[in-house]
């Protein structure tokens, strides 16, 4: 007789026995052997995760990184779902309608993911020590306007690495300033960077010979740069670090220049040639011995310019502002030019703009502005530059006189 009607019988004979007997029959789920466990963790584990670390360095998730433990928040979620998804497909828990479950799995198995995990978590630490690659300083870059530094820490590591350097600044080999700065290390770009304000170190000129030198240590290791050859490059120019380290004015120089010419409307009595206006022009920068002072791109200052008669102001210029070579003033509406312009990108010299052009002698101010009586004598012409509490000026002077019907306007060495 068939297995299916003894149980057939017994069941009408007995129905709990049944019961027990169908149990007994019922076939055993398989055990997962060892390749479907490496099958498993390799598409749910190993690729996932490779994944994930190629891509945190795209990913905004790559800032969150939890504190202490210094990890990425977004590998641990991702490693831990990749653990929960091999444990589900390994059979070693389930989920029903009936709730969650733990079924267990063969010991070979779960060997595997065990082992396979543990390599997981120590492979980027094993790798990072064999692979991670000797910290050197890179380049030194200047802000556009010269204010800040930036120091390039190059380094090849597996994970974003958080450091200390002790920052040492000389002038012409005497130290000016320390500071220590925080900084980290981007895995994905392999450097760091550390900014430093020139105002927290900045003594005095770098030009014509007091070199500023930068000493980096960090981790024990010592690094020197020469602050002087870093370039910094404009629209139409280029400077150097030394450029960038040399702000104060040490030069200056002014000039008036007498407009004399034919002029109707201006010249009076048998004049034929008179003085109808003044073109005020003046020299700001580092005095090199030469005859001009040189131009001081990254220096800011102000300039009071005023022209006297005897003992009677002519003309008191506006006061000008200048930083990084845009110079501006107030025209007040057009009588002294524009109200801006540029100071020391192609020279150190400025012409003080009036409110009549001429195509000779530029922009001047008429002698019917002057707020003295116009009259001959002697003139002085003061330009005085002032950087905080320092101040440098310049005195000219001028005698202005007729002969023959001819004004004449001359530098004198003094009146």
């Amino acid at each position: 007789m068939s297995e299916g009607g003894l149980l057939e019988k017994a069941a009408e004979q007995n129905p709990s026995q049944t019961v027990l007997l169908a149990e007994h029959h019922t076939p055993q789920t398989s055990t997962v052997g060892v390749g479907e466990a490496l099958k498993t963790v390799a598409l749910f584990g190993i690729i996932p995760v490779l994944i994930a670390r190629i891509l945190l360095v795209y990913l905004p998730g790559d800032e969150l990184i939890i504190p202490i433990i210094g990890t990425s928040l977004v590998m641990v979620v991702v490693f831990l779902s990749s653990l929960a998804v091999v444990l589900w497909r390994l059979g070693v828990f389930s989920i029903s309608s009936s709730g969650f479950s733990l079924s267990g799995t063969s010991a070979a198995a779960s060997s595997v993911v065990a082992i396979s995990y543990i390599m997981m978590l120590i492979f980027p630490l094993i790798l990072g020590a064999l692979l991670e690659g000797e910290l050197s300083v890179g380049q030194v870059e200047y802000s556009e306007d010269g204010e800040s530094i930036t120091i390039k820490v190059l380094q090849n590591t597996i994970s974003d690495k958080d450091m200390e350097a002790s920052i040492i600044i000389f002038q012409a080999g005497q130290q000016v300033w320390s500071s220590t700065a925080n900084f980290s290390i981007d895995s994905g770009k392999g450097e760091g960077e550390i900014t430093i304000l020139v105002d927290d170190f900045y003594s005095t000129n770098a030009l014509p010979d007091s070199p500023y030198t930068m000493e980096l240590t960090i981790d024990g290791d010592s690094s020197t740069r020469d602050l002087t050859y870093s370039q910094i490059t404009w629209d139409t120019t280029q400077w150097t670090g030394a450029d960038a380290l040399s702000r104060d004015i040490t030069g200056v120089e002014g000039l008036a220049s007498g407009v004399v010419k034919e002029d109707p409307d201006r010249c009076s009595g048998d004049a034929d040639n008179c003085l109808v206006g003044v073109v005020m022009s003046a020299w700001s920068g580092l005095d090199t011995g030469a005859d001009k002072p040189a131009r001081m791109p990254f220096a800011d200052y102000t300039v009071e310019a005023v022209l006297m008669e005897g003992n009677d102001v002519a003309i008191a210029y506006p006061t000008i502002s200048v930083s990084n070579t845009e110079a501006s003033w107030d025209s007040e509406g057009g009588i002294f030019g524009t109200g801006s312009g540029t100071w020391g990108e192609y020279g150190s010299e400025f012409a003080m703009e009036g409110s009549v052009f001429d195509a000779t002698f530029g922009k001047y101010v008429p002698r019917d502005e002057f707020d003295s009586a116009g009259d001959y004598g002697c003139y002085s012409f003061t330009v005085t530059v002032t950087q905080g509490e320092s101040q440098i000026s310049d005195t000219s002077y001028y005698d202005y006189s007729t002969s023959n019907s001819n004004d004449i306007w001359e530098a004198v060495s003094v009146c």
